[in-house]
């Protein structure tokens, strides 16, 4: 119930504050991971709550996901995408201006999802919405849901919800 409650938030939110252009991106930190392990999977945890992503956005309308080529963003990817019947995409994590212009150019009527990591969140955040104030993402913070809607090419609404 609470997954199916914060879906329909969401896409009323799209559905109500879209006026043109771009539908909508939801933008997620990748799933718990391993510790102390170069380029680490999830964990049970992890896999676990990469499923309950699946249940919240079930009813979202994605198109595509994007995400890093690193592992733990492919398998939270991966677990959406199945379930959701999805295509999945990889981008190197270090060219958030070319992820952000290609989710505008190529998906400029499309709900997106992407998967990424807590260091470019902010930055991710800061390429939809540059003139507002970003959070920080902590080293152990898997549960932010942030909502982009763009308002134009410069400027969007950023939402901030918790799982």
């Amino acid at each position: 119930m609470r997954y199916r409650l914060l879906s329909v938030i969401a896409v009323f939110i799209f559905a109500t504050t879209v006026s043109h252009a771009q539908q909508g991106v939801f933008l997620i930190r990748h799933a718990e991971q391993a510790r102390d392990v170069e380029d680490p999977p999830l964990t049970e945890d992890g896999l676990a709550r990469a499923k309950i992503w699946a249940a919240i956005l079930r009813d979202a309308g994605l198109k595509v996901i994007y995400t890093s080529k690193k592992v733990r963003t492919k398998q939270t990817g991966e677990a959406i995408a199945q379930t959701l019947n999805v295509p999945l995409e990889t981008m190197s994590r270090r060219d958030v201006t070319g992820l952000v212009n290609r989710v505008r150019k190529h998906h400029a009527d499309d709900v997106v999802l992407i998967i990424s990591h807590s260091k470019l969140i902010p930055k991710l955040l800061a390429g939809f919405a540059p003139f507002a104030d970003h959070p920080m993402i902590k080293q152990d913070d898997y549960d932010n849901l942030f909502v982009i809607v763009p308002e134009g090419e410069d400027d969007a609404t950023i939402l901030r919800l918790r799982y």
